[in-house]
């Protein structure tokens, strides 16, 4: 008992250190990958409504995007870019997944990709291979209903 609490302590001060004050995370929105010289590219889905479960989203935004160093260190960290998608509840209006699709996310979302992830509620794909930037011009996420039936949306990066 007493090794456990001190393996979930020694977790906790390990995580706090990982995951301190300076971490940065994603632009929040389109203008602000824009505004702070972020935004590599902007995507268009080929449907802009999907079902997700049972909840309906509008896919506001789409774009790759690099993120800073840290929150001190404000130079573009150009070894990691990731690709980010905005999604609305068309019945709540707010911007982010529904709780109960939020913790099932893998049976719904298919990423086709083993680094997709929900990061601060909103789609993302993190690529750490920055080569793969030049040559991305469409990618494929698999939407499905509570059904289990997949629609395939194709984001496709604007000229």
């Amino acid at each position: 008992m007493h090794l456990q609490k001190l393996f979930l302590c020694l977790f906790l001060i390990l995580l706090q250190s990982c995951v301190g004050s300076d971490t940065t995370f994603l632009p929040d929105t389109l203008d602000q990958a824009k505004k702070e010289g972020l935004l590599i590219n902007i995507f268009e889905p080929s449907l802009r409504t999907v079902k997700i479960n049972k909840t309906e989203y509008y896919l506001e935004n789409a774009y790759t995007s690099f993120k800073f160093n840290s929150k001190n260190d404000l130079r573009i960290n150009k070894n990691f870019f990731a690709f980010i998608i905005k999604l609305k509840n068309i019945k709540t209006g707010k911007q982010e997944l529904s709780t109960e699709d939020f913790i099932d996310y893998p049976k719904y979302i298919n990423f086709y990709s083993e680094q997709g992830g929900i990061h601060d509620s909103q789609l993302s794909i993190t690529y750490d291979d920055i080569s793969k930037r030049k040559n991305l011009d469409t990618i494929t996420i698999g939407f499905n209903d509570f059904s289990g039936k997949e629609t395939k949306i194709k984001f496709i990066k604007k000229k």
